[in-house]
């Protein structure tokens, strides 16, 4: 009748706690949420989760890992979830700095749709 709710809406406070969450997870747990995400794509909590690791810890995944797994996550949120409030979080998580030159495609369209968001 009313059809499928594919996102329910998040709250500032359920993003802080899966913020936390991410930045503490071991190396199982991360693999976990990584195998969750290919067979469920449109896991938003697990996603932020996944954020907040490769943000937090950028050097034990090696930058170019943790940037492209950032932009692939900000994108999603972008493109299929654009009012989680995680884009808007004052830690910055879930924003790319675009003053550089982006290295990617998907970078360039993350940049391009933030851009257009902050109008």
């Amino acid at each position: 009748m009313w059809g499928i709710l594919l996102f329910a809406v998040m709250t500032v406070a359920q993003v802080e706690k899966l913020l936390e969450q991410g930045r503490n997870l071991s190396a199982n747990p991360l693999q976990r949420l990584e195998q969750r995400l290919k067979s469920n794509p449109d896991d938003a909590a697990a996603r932020i989760q996944l954020l907040a690791w490769y943000t937090e810890n950028a050097s034990t995944a090696g930058e170019a890992t943790a940037k492209a797994a950032r932009v692939d996550h900000i994108l999603w949120f972008l493109e299929n979830d654009a009012k989680n409030p995680v884009l808007t979080h004052a830690s910055g998580v879930g924003k790319l700095n675009c003053e550089t030159k982006p290295t990617s495609r998907d970078e360039e369209r993350a940049c391009e749709l933030q851009g257009r968001a902050r109008k």
